[in-house]
């Protein structure tokens, strides 16, 4: 009997290191309160979520899938309140069944509009946003972001 409940507790210990070890997740928040689920997991393969998501099983709608060595940066902006506007290296999956949840913005689809929402008139580097937008430039592989003053999360 001993033995038993010796195997029991030594196979829930081994499997929650394996889960532990294989799934790493991140909550970076900005600060007007919008936050960022990192959530990489086995087989290459990392969700974006927006808000803090403690799910176990994979999200079912509103979120973006990426590779865990991808770049990418998420701006939030007054003029968008239930949107980001992204920006990435690699190619995303983007799943948002539940438009009145939460949207998506790829950056590169329409630039100019983008530019005029996002950054000041003239805007030379990045940092140059306009004051009510907040950005995270998320390293996934490094598992780091910083925000547009330069702090790392």
């Amino acid at each position: 009997m001993n033995m038993k409940k010796i195997m029991i507790v030594l196979a829930v210990v081994v499997a929650a290191l394996l889960v532990w070890y294989g799934e790493s997740r991140k909550f970076f928040c900005v600060e007007n309160g919008k936050c960022i689920t990192l959530w990489k997991t086995f087989n290459n393969v990392c969700y974006i979520i927006p808000g803090k998501y403690y799910g176990l099983t994979r999200p079912s709608t509103n979120f973006l899938e990426s590779t865990n060595t991808n770049n990418i940066m998420v701006f939030f902006s007054s003029g968008l309140p239930n949107a980001f506007v992204y920006k990435s290296e690699q190619p995303l999956k983007i799943n948002n069944d539940d438009k009145r949840g939460f949207g998506f913005y790829d950056y590169n689809a329409d630039e100019k509009r983008f530019d005029s929402l996002l950054y000041i008139p003239n805007a030379r580097t990045v940092q140059d946003v306009k004051g009510d937008v907040q950005y995270l430039d998320i390293s996934i592989h490094e598992n780091y972001a910083t925000d547009k003053n330069g702090r790392r999360m």
